[in-house]
């Protein structure tokens, strides 16, 4: 609504009107300025009335509120035999400017905590009235109790939710319009939520192996991986896109360890952890080998067997049931097994020939090694590969 286009009239009647009665009728301004009307500039919007009444053909506030048209009113009536002033009459005229003081920016608040819109409005008559849209939408405060408009026209919003974020606009009204903000943005974050952790696993050597890691927030975090105290297996780890849990294909030996799973954005930080045991059924990095001897020498059977993990092993005397772990030693004194795993027999007899058997076993499985030990015809020590 454009009140400067509209026209006012503002009377002023004596009791008795007719010219005879009344020689002039004046209108003036507060501080007792007189009007400037048509009768004095031609081209005057002030027009006197012959009934004395003062015609507006438009309002107006002027310049930085001088030479308009608001004021307080009043006229004088004069013939021969006096005067009469009339009683006041205030004319306001209704504004609002198009600038707001304050424009609302974008604002990045933590879920949880407080988050302020700014907004001072334009200057005008009768003060505007301020309030609030989302998303194009007007706001019902009342119907939203973690919202409240502070009188200065901020609105508050306490405790913020994920919810909350969108574009807002500031709106001021009063009788002459309305005036709408520029939009701003409220960005409501959260902070990273693990909704599954990695776990500790167990694989067998050359399998492949899944840590998952998903998480919630806002923005949406960024995930990374590292292992502890080592360097991440090359070419054999990377992250899924689907889930972003960390992948090692052909597992090894030497990836056992401990995984975190790092999770990052804007409102802070998370970590978890979960180790890879790998599990590698034994064989032998020494495997015993058949040997001829010489009655009453010593024969000796080497035995180191690997794994992971490290395997439990021991020797017996194939068709016999005694078991010889390491630190064994015979009644007799001629039959030892080493701590390295060495079973050496002394004093070789007939009754010693035969296949001796290494076993080592883990939890990844188990495995055999034998050779023969064989008495000679003639003196010396033969060993056969």
């Amino acid at each position: 609504m454009d009140l400067g286009k509209r026209t006012y009239i503002l009377g002023c009647y004596g009791r008795e009107t007719s010219a005879a009665m009344i020689q002039k009728m004046e209108h003036r301004y507060k501080d007792g300025q007189p009007v400037t009307t048509n009768k004095d500039q031609v081209n005057s919007h002030r027009i006197i009335l012959d009934t004395g009444a003062l015609f507006l053909l438009k309002v107006s506030s002027g310049k930085n509120g001088k030479d308009g048209d608001s004021g307080s009113y009043h006229c004088v009536a004069r013939n021969e035999h006096g005067e009469a002033q009339s009683r006041e009459g205030t004319l306001k005229i209704a504004m609002l400017r198009d600038d707001f003081r304050t424009r609302p920016r974008t604002v990045q608040a933590l879920s949880g905590d407080k988050a302020v819109l700014e907004c001072s409005p334009p200057r005008g008559f009768p003060e505007p009235v301020v309030s609030w849209r989302k998303d194009d939408r007007e706001l019902k405060l009342s119907e939203i109790p973690r919202m409240t408009l502070h009188p200065d026209g901020n609105l508050i919003i306490e405790p913020v939710e994920h919810g909350d974020s969108g574009t807002y606009q500031c709106v001021a009204t009063n009788m002459v319009g309305e005036r709408v903000s520029n939009p701003a943005r409220l960005s409501v974050y959260e902070k990273p939520k693990f909704l599954q952790e990695p776990k500790d696993v167990t694989v067998d050597v050359g399998s492949s192996v899944l840590f998952d890691c998903r998480v919630s927030g806002e923005p949406q975090p960024q995930i990374s991986w590292k292992k502890k105290n080592d360097q991440m297996p090359v070419a054999r780890a990377y992250i899924a896109k689907d889930n972003r849990g960390l992948r090692i294909d052909r597992v090894q030996v030497s990836d056992e360890g401990d995984y975190v799973c790092y999770a990052r954005n804007p409102a802070g930080s998370i970590e978890s952890s979960a180790r890879l045991k790998v599990q590698a059924p034994p064989t032998f990095q020494t495997k015993p080998t058949d040997q001829t001897v010489a009655h009453g020498s010593t024969a000796t059977f080497d035995c180191v067997p690997v794994g992971q993990p490290t395997p439990a092993y021991f020797w017996s005397k194939e068709g016999q049931q005694n078991l010889l772990f390491p630190g064994h030693v015979s009644a007799d004194g001629r039959i030892k097994v080493s701590s390295s795993g060495t079973l050496t027999i002394a004093d070789v007899r007939p009754m010693d020939e035969g296949a001796y058997v290494c076993a080592a076993m883990n939890s990844a499985g188990s495995s055999l090694s034998k050779a023969l030990l064989k008495l000679s015809t003639k003196g010396g020590l033969f060993v056969y590969g």
